[in-house]
């Protein structure tokens, strides 16, 4: 295939700093450049060129390479479709990230298939990780605020709004101390009642939010039943603490939305039969 290229870009495919792979219109593969073919040879000897994809996975080329894709975006440039994708490739107890590129052109008037790939292994997990510590409260180990608000709403998200009845009480009688202890011990509730594929999120202070993918605000109720039982198990010297909540589905702007569970989390509070002053023994000093 180089051969069919002009002299000027042959070194340029030959020594390209990342992997080059280019495959013809059978997806065979016609040319891997130094860099990929070096690659390669650490974990296996067989030769890459004339074989497709499908072929290399078939036959186990590299027995114990794993693939998946991470995220992918589709983009038009120039009328030519390209295809930009972050896989995550696992060699044995390995594992690295590549930004790969995909596009099609035209060389000698042959069509080929262009694959270029870089390793961004140290990037991705900086950037993994500093997402993590800025989208996690310190506190309880939930979502905090920043995350709801990049969160991607659909119409199908369901918001929960959830606020702690007479968390108050607990910080003026038991010291703030008991009170970040209680939040986390609310926090690790809320993580064992919802599924591991909703968002929980601490809203600020004593409020919590949960996003679920969910077409069933029906279900609601029963996580909520469960959450109460849970409380009443588990916080016996805290017997007082009860909570209140509010729950709709987005409604294309989160400023309205969040304003409309507001309300309903309040009217969830006003209608409960217990309304009633509690008197709570000072924590021993």
């Amino acid at each position: 295939m180089v051969d069919k290229v002009d002299g000027y870009l042959t070194p340029f495919l030959v020594n390209f700093p990342g992997l080059l792979c280019v495959r013809d219109t059978e997806h065979r593969i016609v040319f891997i450049n130094n860099r990929l073919e070096q690659w390669v040879e650490t974990y296996t000897k067989t030769c890459l060129i004339g074989k497709t994809y499908n072929e290399l996975v078939a036959e186990r080329i590299i027995p114990t390479c794993s693939i998946k894709r991470v995220y992918h975006h589709l983009s038009i440039v120039q009328d030519t479709q390209s295809s930009s994708n972050v896989i995550e490739c696992q060699l044995g107890d390995t594992t690295s990230y590549f930004d790969v590129v995909e596009f099609e052109t035209q060389v000698g008037g042959n069509t080929f298939y262009y694959m270029i790939a870089k390793d961004i292994t140290d990037l991705y997990c900086e950037k993994e990780l500093y997402l993590k510590t800025s989208l996690i409260d310190e506190l309880s180990g939930l979502y905090n605020k920043r995350f709801l608000k990049n969160y991607h709403f659909t119409a199908q998200s369901l918001i929960i709004l959830i606020d702690l009845d007479n968390f108050k009480l607990v910080n003026d009688h038991y010291g703030h101390v008991k009170g970040d202890e209680l939040i986390q011990r609310f926090s690790a509730l809320l993580r064992s009642v919802f599924r591991s594929d909703d968002s929980v999120i601490r809203y600020g202070g004593d409020e919590f939010i949960i996003i679920t993918e969910s077409n069933y605000i029906s279900a609601v109720d029963k996580r909520m039943l469960l959450l109460k039982q849970k409380i009443s198990h588990e916080f016996d010297e805290f017997s007082f603490i009860t909570f209140s909540y509010g729950a709709d589905f987005y409604q294309s702007d989160l400023v309205k939305t969040m304003n409309s569970i507001d309300k309903k989390m309040y009217e969830n509070k006003k209608s409960k039969l217990k309304r009633q002053y509690i008197t709570v023994s000072p924590a021993e000093k």
